[in-house]
């Protein structure tokens, strides 16, 4: 157990930190050539970052959904997306590991902070899957990795929390430790590959959205000829 731990913790953990590294930056570069071809063929040129900032807020703290039948959806989601960006940047054994290896430190998150974003995490991934589930429409439209994703967020924060708190965990110490490195390793990789690569491309994606519905000059000429409507109004 102790070699594979060592393992984990050692090669697979950089193997893990490369491709995640590497895959946001590939999926980074590849929207900004988009976004700059989407720029040059708009034929408004004119950004309203403004009401952009303002649209984005209200996507990540989506307040003014909550109400209606998805009220649980919504404060579900809310609460996973806000655990999920604190607590692995600011927990403070994850902090440590990195002054460690490459010196970079930054304020922590008190212990107790930490727990109850955890516990949050954990309450919104079960309600998560458990409106998926019993939702007949979302049910059929999800893929196999709407499933497979949260589940696997569900078992990285368990493990980590069971590392937190041994007393409480029914197993051994070194099972956990080593179900949450290999959880979080896989977590990390899948990462530039999956639904989850939006947690960095939402900001760039949203400008490729607007410059998407600002028409190339002629458009509208193109679209009448294509309708057999040369010279109407449409």
């Amino acid at each position: 157990m102790e070699a594979v731990l060592a393992f984990a913790r050692g090669s697979l953990l950089f193997l893990a930190f490369a491709v995640f590294s590497l895959g946001l930056l590939r999926q980074v570069g590849m929207t900004l050539a988009e976004l700059v071809m989407a720029y040059r063929k708009a034929g408004d040129q004119v950004i309203p970052y403004g009401r952009l900032f303002r649209q984005g807020l209200g996507w990540i703290f989506p307040v003014s959904a909550l109400r209606g039948t998805r009220v649980p959806y919504t404060a579900a989601s809310m609460v996973f997306h806000i655990g999920v960006l604190l607590v692995p940047i600011f927990l403070r054994a994850h902090i440590h590991i990195l002054k460690d290896g490459i010196g970079l430190t930054w304020p922590s998150l008190n212990p107790g902070v930490s727990d109850a974003l955890t516990l949050a995490t954990l309450a919104a991934l079960l309600m998560l899957l458990m409106l998926r589930l019993v939702n007949r429409t979302m049910r059929f439209l999800s893929s196999f990795q709407d499933w497979f994703l949260p589940v696997l967020c569900l078992v990285v924060f368990l493990s980590g929390y069971g590392m937190a708190h041994p007393a409480t965990s029914p197993l051994p110490f070194p099972l956990i430790y080593l179900t949450h490195l290999l959880s979080a390793e896989l977590l990390l990789i899948l990462i530039p590959f999956t639904k989850l690569a939006h947690v960095v491309l939402y900001p760039l994606t949203r400008l490729s959205w607007e410059l998407g519905w600002h028409f190339v000059p002629g458009a509208g000429d193109k679209v009448r000829i294509a309708l057999g409507k040369e010279g109407e109004p449409i």
